[in-house]
């Protein structure tokens, strides 16, 4: 049987979206990894936390979510473009403005946004002010299906947990997360500096303690997770679903 020719060349050619068909990497100059983590490439890091967080909340993955990343720094950035990872949206808040500054530069997808507030922190921003907890809300960031911060209640004193905590309320759906990882000791009187030759270094938590914390701020716990290699504990929380009763 005589093999039937191809159909012509122009009639083949197919043309996909600079967002699906262009290959991108980037590189930041930046490592804010702890030195245990750090040993690591920031897209297997990466890789892994978000496959947990996305496990852990019950999650298929990714694809048709939108996550915002409270003290953002750089590494799921640089996971999901490198690794070319689907998500609907991606929102990195940082008090740094430095690699809030670099990723606004050189990530130009639409499926990002990334923004610097002065937040004050004892460790890493003493001297801002303090701000309003509908700040975040009032510069747009709402609607998304969970809020995720790694490393940031370690170093948050009570009143900068209980702040951080009314701040992301707003900016998650009804029925939406919050998936975050905190030093937790059941001995400690609700709250202890670790570290007191370092403000903020190691922020230790009763359980107890933080949990009354997340129900005064609105949000359920329904899991927590025992510290790994790349994390510590790790609390996952839901804003339920308001009733009309």
């Amino acid at each position: 049987m005589r093999q039937k020719d191809n159909a012509p060349y122009s009639t083949l050619l197919r043309a996909e979206s600079d967002e699906t068909s262009s290959f991108s990497y980037i590189e930041p100059p930046f490592n804010f990894n702890h030195s245990d983590v750090a040993v690591y490439p920031a897209e297997v890091s990466g890789y892994f936390l978000l496959k947990s967080l996305s496990r852990r909340l019950r999650w298929d993955g990714l694809t048709g979510k939108r996550l915002l990343d409270f003290g953002c720094g750089v590494r799921f950035a640089r996971t999901i473009v490198n690794l070319g990872l689907d998500i609907e949206t991606y929102s990195g808040i940082d008090t740094n403005p430095e690699p809030i500054e670099w990723l606004r530069g050189n990530i130009k997808s639409p499926r990002f946004r990334f923004d610097h507030f002065d937040i004050p922190n004892a460790m890493y921003n003493p001297h801002a002010r303090s701000v309003d907890a509908g700040i975040l809300a009032d510069a747009g960031f709402v609607g998304n299906d969970a809020a995720c911060m790694f490393s940031v209640i370690t170093h948050n004193n009570p009143n900068e947990a209980k702040k951080t905590f009314d701040m992301l309320y707003p900016c998650v759906m009804n029925g939406g997360a919050m998936y975050f990882t905190a030093f937790v000791d059941e001995s400690v009187s609700d709250y202890i500096e670790r570290d007191p030759t370092f403000k903020g270094h190691m922020c230790t938590y009763n359980p107890g303690f933080l949990l009354k914390m997340l129900s005064e701020s609105g949000w359920r716990v329904s899991d927590i997770y025992p510290p790994s290699e790349l994390a510590m504990t790790a609390f996952v929380c839901w804003k339920d679903v308001e009733s009309d009763v």
